[in-house]
């Protein structure tokens, strides 16, 4: 226990130090009005967001884009050389993050017919597959060739989502199939590992999560279990309970037979709002919440712990989605509300 508390003490005063330049309540008042790139980075003065700015973020949403995106990678490597060595599921979890990141922007440019120096110049460094490696990724001659060029990697079991994709043209199974990658190794290192328990209690919601989204989606697109199969993760608790009776039911069955969890409240609640819409927006998005408040209860559980850095990790990749989202919505016509909503604000 001493041990622990002593081999955080470093990283945790590292995090009270960064968590004291979050964005300020007040500057995202000011950040929901923003119609341009422009006026996003005058605001970003005095944050951790700043010194990554280059005159060309102030013209263009990408490169502001990308200038989040660095600042926010350049942390997780800082972070990752301080963390406790026996912490190593956190530094995957850091860094990662940044292998799918690329990946995805690989998967999207190819799909969408993008020019390789265009994919190339989205790339943010910070992964475990090297840069040199990436750029072989892009002269890729299709789909096909992209994922027989993951061979030996981590990600080499993309293939279980080409098939669909082939049949469908439809990138949602590639990127589930990535999601599932990410999360699926994370969890079983979590489970292998002693004195890790918050982290691995962390993992394990956003697996179960992982998991009802893609339940969710299924029921809302009248998909069988046997089309999303390939996309679960399997080493689940809270799936293998559900399995039984899944083809039965539809999609307001399904969050009948959550009742009792952590999940069923929020699932409900959301429901008018699916139905208004069609959408599983709705739903996503309070399972992205139970997984932010997870990592908060976390925090205030193990104050001298990893409960810290848990919970850090959690807040600024909340802060940094919505700080996109501000950015991405300075290229469309949005008035402040409907900046608002599209802000999902923690």
């Amino acid at each position: 226990m001493i041990g622990e508390v002593l081999s955080y003490l470093y990283v945790n005063a590292k995090i009270m130090a960064k968590e004291g330049k979050f964005i300020s309540s007040a500057r995202w008042e000011d950040l929901w009005g923003c119609a341009s790139p422009g006026e996003v980075a005058s605001l970003l003065e005095g944050t951790d967001y700043f010194p990554y700015l280059s005159e060309k973020a102030i013209s263009d949403s990408r490169e502001l884009e990308k200038a989040v995106l660095e600042e926010f990678s350049e942390l997780g490597r800082e972070i990752s050389t301080i963390i406790p060595k026996r912490s190593w599921p956190i530094r995957d979890y850091l860094l990662r993050r940044w292998d799918v990141i690329n990946l995805r922007t690989v998967m999207r440019g190819i799909h969408g017919g993008l020019k390789k120096e265009e994919i190339a110049d989205s790339f943010i460094e910070g992964g475990e597959l090297g840069f040199a490696f990436l750029k072989t990724l892009i002269d890729a001659e299709g789909m096909d060739d992209f994922v027989a060029l993951l061979a030996r990697t981590p990600y080499q079991s993309l293939s279980g989502g080409l098939a669909k994709y082939n049949e469908t043209k439809n990138l949602f199974f590639l990127e589930a199939s990535l999601d599932k990658i990410f999360w699926e190794d994370l969890w079983e290192g979590a489970l292998k590992l002693r004195g890790t328990k918050e982290f691995r209690d962390f993992i394990e919601i956003c697996v179960e999560t992982h998991n009802l989204k893609m339940l969710l989606r299924a029921k809302n697109d009248g998909l069988r279990l046997e089309d999303i199969d390939p996309f679960l993760i399997r080493d689940c608790a809270l799936l293998n309970e559900l399995l039984p009776t899944l083809d039965e039911e539809d999609l307001s069955g399904l969050i009948s037979l959550l009742e009792g969890t952590v999940y069923f409240e929020p699932l409900l609640s959301a429901q008018a709002e699916h139905e208004r819409t069609g959408s599983i927006l709705s739903f996503e998005e309070v399972l992205d919440d139970l997984v932010v408040k997870k990592a908060g209860d976390i925090r205030k559980k193990k104050p001298f712990g990893p409960g810290p850095l848990i919970g850090f990790l959690v807040s600024k990749e909340t802060e940094v989605k919505n700080l996109l989202a501000i950015v991405r919505s300075t290229e469309v016509d949005l008035n402040r509300d409907e900046i608002r909503d599209v802000v999902v604000r923690k």
